[in-house]
């Protein structure tokens, strides 16, 4: 086994646990250890039987303390598919952020050309934007919350102060 062509997970964390995922040719895939914490479910080895064989495999994955251990992933498809089988009470909250977040913050740091998706952790909150071309663009979903929180000074701030903090 060459070391060096291990695939290196991706960290997310929410409600502090965390969910590693990675992208092999063109999919992305999750340890299903993490999900199953997500989730709340007790035992991987009945999560990954009851998915189809071509949405679960092992993998060798080198993590960041250059140790290599071997893993069960789950593809993105097999998430979707226990998320509906499992009837989560959080379903919804947590196929968005899968979605929304996980998915094209792996794909976007495989690809190294073009727009990137990036989270900005700024005064207490963090800020998903589009790094493209050295500059941050922010979804107009995005700026009511941005806006709505007061400024740390106190005083109130204008779209520049806000354009000039972003930068």
């Amino acid at each position: 086994m060459d070391e060096t062509t291990l695939p290196t997970p991706l960290y997310f964390f929410r409600h502090r646990r965390l969910l590693r995922a990675l992208l092999i040719d063109d999919q992305v895939w999750f340890v299903l250890d993490d999900l199953r914490r997500l989730m709340g479910y007790a035992s991987s080895e009945r999560l990954a039987n009851r998915l189809d064989e071509d949405q679960v495999r092992r993998q060798w994955l080198r993590l960041p303390n250059a140790e290599c251990v071997e893993h069960l992933l789950v593809s993105e498809s097999g998430v979707y598919a226990a998320l509906i089988h499992f009837c989560l009470a959080d379903f919804s909250g947590l196929r968005r952020w899968i979605s929304n977040t996980v998915v094209p913050e792996v794909r976007s740091a495989a690809s190294a050309s073009g727009p990137r998706h990036v989270r900005l952790r700024w005064e207490r909150q963090t800020l998903r934007v589009l790094d493209w071309q050295g500059q941050f663009w922010v979804s107009f979903g995005e700026l009511p919350r941005l806006l709505r929180e007061p400024p740390p000074s106190g005083g109130r701030l204008g779209w520049r102060d806000w354009a000039r903090r972003l930068r």
